[in-house]
């Protein structure tokens, strides 16, 4: 007969499973907007400005034949500005929790629930500012400009549809920034453009992952740095979509009033959560803000010269 041992059926009341307090997950994004854009803080619900519209001229001084070139009168010129506003507007998410699962969790709930809060807003502005809608398809403020700037470079015609030659696609994207007047600083994109700059070669089939193409060891074609934003939120394949946004960061401002506030409810009714009566707190989370593009008259540019450009998906 077989040989009795306590097997781990036998034993499996005493067998305590160990449970790790690790949450598996990964890193809270930032949102590239709130830090790559020029930010200006207003104490108002709107920012009025003055943007230049008419630029001044000048003339060398001439006389008609035989007049003395020392009394020649001196020509005038005349400089405009045009008024501009930027209404702020508030984005907001509440987090809900029964005291009881608070008080037996083992982890910091509320932690948890702050990152990824703050991650969430962080999304809805970056989808916002770049593409002019919100993750979820929800509404977003009407005096936003429509489409995002990635919109707004595309109804300004600063769009270049790419090819099979990610650096002649680059410098052409890149040039109709500057045709306009403006320097590219900075570019933005989706994670997915990682790998076209990875796989690029050049003529001789070499890698161009270097010189020009990169920078401090990340990749800035010829010198413009590139930041990638959030997954899930760039669209590098729609019709509304972008290879990659590039031109002045400092020309896109980020109006803030109100920066993330965090506020923790026990008193309030949220939706049909009545927190006292049905012993549950809320963690409350506000940002007050608005954003906008100025794009002051440049010399020699066009009367729509915008900061910003659009390296467009090749679509059927």
């Amino acid at each position: 007969m077989p040989t009795s041992y306590v097997s781990r059926a036998d034993a499996a009341a005493l067998i305590i499973e160990q449970r790790s307090e690790e949450i598996i997950q990964a890193a809270a994004q930032a949102s590239v907007a709130l830090s790559a854009f020029r930010r200006v803080n207003v104490g108002t619900s709107v920012l009025r400005y003055k943007i230049l519209d008419t630029l001044p001229n000048a003339q060398w001084l001439s006389v008609p034949p035989g007049e003395d070139i020392d009394l020649a009168k001196k020509p005038t010129t005349t400089m405009s500005w045009d008024d501009a506003t930027v209404g702020v507007e508030e984005a907001a998410t509440i987090v809900v929790l029964p005291e009881n699962v608070l008080d037996d969790s083992t982890i910091d709930l509320w932690g948890e629930v702050r990152t990824r809060a703050v991650e969430a807003i962080g999304r809805l502005i970056d989808s916002t500012v770049f593409f002019g809608k919100a993750p979820d398809g929800s509404a977003v403020p009407a005096g936003f400009p429509v489409g995002g700037l990635v919109g707004m470079a595309k109804a300004k015609g600063n769009v270049y549809e790419s090819t099979d030659d990610i650096v002649m696609d680059w410098a052409n994207t890149m040039e109709l920034v500057e045709d306009d007047g403006y320097d590219v600083q900075r570019a933005f994109a989706g994670p997915s453009l990682k790998g076209t700059f990875r796989t690029a070669t050049n003529q001789q089939g070499q890698p161009i992952l270097a010189n020009s193409f990169t920078q401090d060891n990340a990749v800035a074609p010829f010198g413009v740095p590139v930041s990638y934003v959030n997954r899930g939120i760039w669209d590098s394949t729609g019709a509304d979509g972008a290879l990659a946004l590039m031109g002045d960061p400092n020309l896109a401002w980020i109006v803030m009033r109100q920066d993330i506030t965090v506020k923790m409810l026990d008193q309030a009714t949220v939706g049909d959560i009545n927190l006292a009566e049905q012993d549950a707190l809320a963690m409350r989370l506000k940002i007050r803000m608005g954003w906008t593009v100025v794009a002051p008259k440049m010399p020699g540019a066009p009367a729509d010269a915008f900061p910003f450009s659009v390296l467009g998906p090749n679509l059927p």
